[in-house]
């Protein structure tokens, strides 16, 4: 099973959100950001890395938010959405064609990628912790 991580990352009240590139997959649709774990690493390795790679911010892991199963052409693919806080940094986009902190009222109004459409909506509901 291949496994993925994603950050949903708070400020005053909002989260990140980052649009996909025009060339990638499913693109200009907005996702929580992240990415495929890495042979030899943790999922905690795994989002960090990821995070410094696509918006070269500095992130430190407080807590797992939930874990899901999405389907994919007959794979399954594991994802850990993780409750991440900013270290360092300014975010810099190096994968994404956009990036926007929304509110959970806002969320609602972007189109996101089907496996974090859940996630978006439990946020948007004020599930968050």
């Amino acid at each position: 099973m291949k496994e993925v991580t994603a950050a949903i990352i708070k400020k005053q009240d909002k989260f990140l959100i980052c649009q996909r590139s025009k060339d990638d997959e499913l693109p200009m649709l907005w996702e929580f950001p992240g990415g495929k774990l890495e042979e030899g690493e943790t999922l905690e390795q795994c989002i960090m890395r990821e995070i410094m790679e696509e918006l070269s911010i500095e992130i430190k892991v407080i807590d797992i938010y939930d874990k899901t199963i999405y389907q994919f052409n007959e794979n399954n693919i594991y994802f850990t959405f993780f409750n991440v806080q900013i270290v360092s940094g300014n975010i810099i986009l190096n994968v994404h064609n956009d990036a926007k902190w929304v509110s959970a009222e806002e969320i609602q109004n972007y189109q996101f990628m089907p496996p974090d459409i859940e996630i978006a909506q439990r946020l948007g509901n004020g599930f968050y912790s």
